[in-house]
């Protein structure tokens, strides 16, 4: 019988080589892992400082190299920002000073490429380091590009054990680049929107100021004429156009008013404090039947209180909540009825409180319980009002951790639920 050409190989090594198998195929496994842990953790977070320099340490970990940076381009073609990782405050402390994007990083910067190099000494462009710069040999160069232009390049340098970077390196800090440049352009926008939403706020203010000194004159004036022409005979008719005016400047006040809380609302800092709802309740119920009382204008509203856990909220925008959610509830009821209403609520056990808020007024369109919290929003007409009431409900809301939600209340009317933290945590 022939013998084989090649030696049947021993069991041991199969087994060996099997194990070996198995371990780059693990490690294979390992590092896609933790290439999409890096993708979701650099876009998780919008501040686009803190992610700049997230994206860095995150490259830097699944390549294991010593140190990183990323160089933010400028308009002029040269580096506008160096955010080096892996140094200590000493270390950056003594560089004589950091990359402008001249020789090796200038050439990646006018040929965005992917550049990995054993040694940055040898590279024709290499103009060497700055005096206090620690030594680097290996180097992985890798462009980030937002919406199709070059944003800045990431650099690796100094790879673990001196080894240099791997063509499986390369492929893992483009894939990161990728998504960086996602979650780069993500966190410019927000920040813009972020920027626009103060510019606003602002505005909204000095607006709010400037329209109220004027229409504080006016209206004062308009009184004085109306006062005087109100007991004279034959005057009936200037004294009733004044009072007309009265009343569109009062509800211009209100509109100042609205506009300004809803611009605040969102990003006002909250002072919180424990806040006793059923006393804030009946505080705002009194004070609608005052008014109401004043001008006899309608019947005395109804209303029941159940007890109220005590939150942990900002007073001034609970209050602000509670006014409006139970002034709807007085003002939308139909023309000779007395407006009934029930404010109950109880704690859900998860360190929250549950408040509902229910009427028998005339209730919610169909298909519009969702749309009635969008600003300038009115679902009813004949009825006064700036359309700005629960959109600044939502937001008061929200900022407390809460939601809000608007349903049918069974027999007629609406009922509002809302959720805000107790003072005393979970139960």
């Amino acid at each position: 019988m022939d013998e084989p050409l090649i030696p049947p190989m021993r069991l041991d090594d199969l087994l060996a080589e099997l194990q070996d198998r198995l371990k780059t195929v693990l490690a294979a496994r390992d590092r896609v892992h933790a290439l999409l842990e890096a993708v979701i953790a650099v876009g998780s977070d919008l501040d686009l400082e803190t992610m700049l320099r997230r994206i860095i340490e995150t490259a830097a970990t699944l390549v294991e190299a010593r140190y990183g940076a990323l160089g933010v381009i400028g308009p002029g073609g040269t580096l506008e920002r160096f955010i080096p990782v892996g140094m200590s405050a000493e270390d950056i402390a003594r560089v004589d000073h950091w990359p402008h994007g001249e020789g090796l990083l200038g050439l990646l910067i006018r040929k965005p490429q992917r550049l990995r190099l054993a040694d940055l000494a040898e590279h024709a462009d290499s103009y060497g380091f700055p005096e206090g710069h620690p030594p680097m040999r290996s180097f992985l160069g890798v462009p980030i590009r937002v919406r199709g232009e070059v944003f800045g390049n990431l650099y690796l340098t100094e790879k673990t054990g001196g080894e240099t970077f791997t063509d499986e390196d390369e492929a893992v800090v483009v894939a990161l680049a990728t998504a960086a440049g996602v979650a780069i352009e993500n966190a410019r926008l927000y920040e813009q929107t972020r920027r626009r939403e103060a510019e606003l706020q602002m505005f909204a203010g000095v607006v709010a100021h400037d329209l109220k000194a004027p229409l504080t004159a006016v209206r004062g004036f308009t009184e004085l004429a109306h006062d005087a022409l109100a007991d004279q005979s034959g005057r009936e008719h200037p004294a009733d156009l004044l009072k007309r005016a009265l009343t569109a400047s009062a509800r211009m006040g209100h509109l100042i008013d609205d506009l300004l809380t809803y611009a605040t609302a969102r990003d006002a800092t909250l002072v919180p404090v424990q806040v006793d709802l059923t006393a804030l309740a009946d505080q705002i119920v009194e004070e609608h039947r005052s008014a109401i009382r004043s001008t006899a204008s309608a019947s005395e509203p109804q209303v029941y209180i159940g007890p109220l856990p005590t939150v942990e909220a900002d007073l001034s925008m609970i209050r602000q909540l509670l006014t409006n959610l139970i002034g709807n509830a007085i003002k939308y009821t139909p023309p000779g009825h007395a407006a009934h209403v029930d404010i109950t609520g109880t704690r859900t056990g998860d360190g929250r409180v549950c408040v509902e808020i229910a009427d028998r007024g005339i209730g919610i369109p169909p298909g519009e319980h969702q749309a009635i919290f969008a600003g300038f929003h009115r679902a009813a007409t004949g009825y006064t009002g700036t359309g700005l009431g629960l959109a600044i409900c939502q937001r008061i809301v929200e900022r407390h951790g809460g939601t809000i939600t608007a349903t049918d209340n069974p027999g007629g009317g609406a009922r509002f639920t809302f959720t805000l933290p107790t003072a005393d945590g979970p139960s």
